[in-house]
């Protein structure tokens, strides 16, 4: 895509516009850090990779002349002579012709690994600067096994032209049938079907290309494409053994489909030191870079090269939630993309007369939850030295450890809290998860993942009392459990933004010959710890009480009047939300 007037460009390394249309124009992907300040500033040059695959520094200006971007070679989306591959290539990730297989972006005539004048020849899609260095932005290899050569992290999505870059087409279908065994008993069953095009190959809608028509006549089913294709059941049973009782068993399965930024946020979000850090979504998984030995490949700060993993070092991802600092990892694996969350409900339930003025539900329940999709996390991890784990900062002889099998052992909780709190002081790089360039550091991705899994139960209770002709009451009481919610992403607990006890109160009075109705609405909801993104804490209990007052004052005008929390007690009902107090409203409604 055209990058002109991205946020990633520069005017002459100033105003951070691409003012010639080049792509990144002053904003390069790495470049020769004169002060060590981590951080890019005029007057610092390129770095970039000579015949020898060194990195070298010198001034791209005084090489090209005064037109540091050579008008000619960047003269379009993909550079001059480079191999097309419908990609923004523009200073950011051109392909060149391997034509001997050689792995250069030279012909190897002489075998000794080096570029020499006048015996080797420059490929299609590099260019020889100043007689000395090979300019080429891409490998043409597959460094993280991917499957795509090259790919680069681009820009993101933040221009009119790229908002139909993704299109997501659903497909639904539902059916219920009720089956009256005999008078007293019902067996019902019910199925719905989903289809979505990004989780599942069932159907192609075909309509996938830019400004493709819309057609159902297009679509083509795959029987035999099942994989991600959501498929909700419901059985149930219900017995009236006589009239006002009914009893029913129930069991259900229902999919949560990630959200469209889960699957497909596409976005530039700042630069750290040298390192760009985008949000992107799941859609087509998350690879970590491996070298030929399949081991992890980092990117190390203070030689700007790229170093397989070993023994002395570990993963460690730190947090965008503020609770939690971050974690530690021995060993890292490509995350597939997104599944949806899945719950699975067992439900038994009661509603029925208990008397001749009083009637009553009960409804017990047990939910299995799996595949919580997290909040935006890192993807990419830093690299530690692994004796910010392992030291015995309280010398008591007990350590903790990085297993076999990857897990982090905590032997001394103490100790961990201490690696949390300094391992700052152990950063010596960041993993890579795309495909690598000798010298650019890698992009820092910060994306979506299923974890988790929590069982939920409970009960919820309800009695309507009609007292007299003009009063009756509604009492209701509802208890929730869960099992402890781990997230085995952080090893921190979760909450389920769910109080374990609510109650309500509801007393009406209806005068039979004026059209008044009056109501006093009370409720109690129990403490209870509450977390989204960065707002988290413990909402405390509460109890309010509400007056509603509805006068018809003919037949087409009505009044209310409310009193929210008549009591005025000062309360919060979300982390993040304002403290809240009494509250009226007066309305009038209309019938025409």
């Amino acid at each position: 895509p055209d990058t002109k007037g991205s946020i990633l460009s520069d005017r002459d390394l100033t105003d951070k516009r691409d003012n010639n249309g080049n792509g990144e124009a002053g904003s390069p992907n790495f470049f020769y850090d004169a002060d060590d300040s981590f951080y890019f500033e005029e007057g610092e040059a390129f770095r970039n990779i000579d015949s020898s695959n060194q990195i070298s520094n010198y001034s791209p200006i005084s090489v090209w002349g005064s037109n540091p971007y050579d008008a000619i070679l960047f003269s379009g989306d993909n550079v001059q002579g480079a191999v097309s591959d419908k990609l923004d290539n523009d200073r950011d990730s051109d392909d060149f012709n391997d034509v001997d297989g050689n792995g250069y972006p030279w012909t190897e005539n002489n075998g000794n690994g080096v570029f020499d004048v006048g015996i080797d020849a420059v490929e299609e899609g590099a260019r020889l600067i100043n007689g000395t260095h090979i300019f080429v932005y891409a490998d043409g290899i597959d460094n993280d096994g991917d499957g795509k050569t090259d790919e680069n992290i681009d820009e993101g999505i933040d221009e009119r032209a790229e908002d139909n870059r993704y299109k997501v087409n659903e497909f639904g279908a539902y059916y219920q049938l009720n089956w009256k065994i005999n008078d007293k008993l019902e067996f019902i069953q019910a199925t719905r079907l989903d289809v979505h095009d990004r989780l599942t190959n069932f159907v192609e809608f075909n309509n996938q290309g830019y400004n493709d028509s819309y057609s159902p006549t297009n679509w083509n089913f795959n029987f035999d494409k099942t994989d991600g294709l959501q498929i909700s059941p419901k059985f149930g049973l219900s017995f009236k053994p006589k009239e006002n009782q009914n009893f029913r068993l129930t069991w259900a399965k229902a999919f949560n489909t990630p959200s469209n930024q889960a699957l497909f946020l596409d976005i530039f979000v700042t630069r750290l030191s040298i390192f760009k850090v985008y949000a992107k979504g799941s859609y087509g998984g998350y690879n970590y870079t491996t070298n030929q030995a399949g081991k992890n490949v980092w990117f190390e700060f203070e030689e700007g090269l790229y170093r397989p993993m070993d023994s002395t070092k570990i993963f460690f991802f730190p947090s965008v939630d503020p609770k939690i600092k971050g974690y530690f990892a021995g060993k890292i694996q490509d995350q597939p993309e997104l599944e949806p969350e899945i719950v699975s409900t067992w439900e038994v339930g009661y509603k029925g007369r208990l008397a001749s003025n009083i009637f009553g539900t009960l409804d017990l329940y047990t939910s299995h939850y799996t595949s919580f999709v997290s909040g935006a996390t890192f993807i990419s991890p830093l690299v530690l030295r692994k004796s910010i784990l392992t030291d015995d900062y309280n010398g008591n002889g007990i350590t903790n450890i990085d297993g076999a099998d990857g897990q982090v052992v905590i032997n001394d909780q103490e100790d961990y809290d201490e690696a949390l709190d300094f391992w700052r002081q152990g950063l010596v790089g960041v993993t890579a998860t795309s495909d690598t360039l000798p010298g650019a550091p890698p992009p820092v991705i910060i994306g979506f993942l299923n974890y988790g899994e929590v069982d939920i139960w409970g009960f919820d209770a309800s009695l309507t009392v009609f007292l007299s002709r003009k009063w009756n009451m509604d009492l209701t009481y509802s208890f929730m459990g869960t099992n402890e919610f781990l997230n085995p992403l952080t090893k921190a607990k979760e909450s389920v933004n769910s109080p374990k006890h609510k109650a309500g109160l509801k007393l009406q009075y209806n005068p039979t010959k004026i059209p008044l109705t009056v109501s006093l609405n009370g409720r109690y909801v129990d403490s209870f710890d509450w977390s989204s993104g960065i707002y988290y804490g413990k909402i405390n209990a509460y109890s309010i009480f509400d007056l509603h007052l509805g006068y018809q004052i003919n037949k087409n005008i009505k009044m209310n009047f409310t009193i929210n929390n008549i009591l005025d007690h000062n309360h919060t009902e979300i982390i993040g939300g304002p403290s809240l107090g009494r509250v009226m409203m007066l309305r009038l409604e209309t019938a025409l």
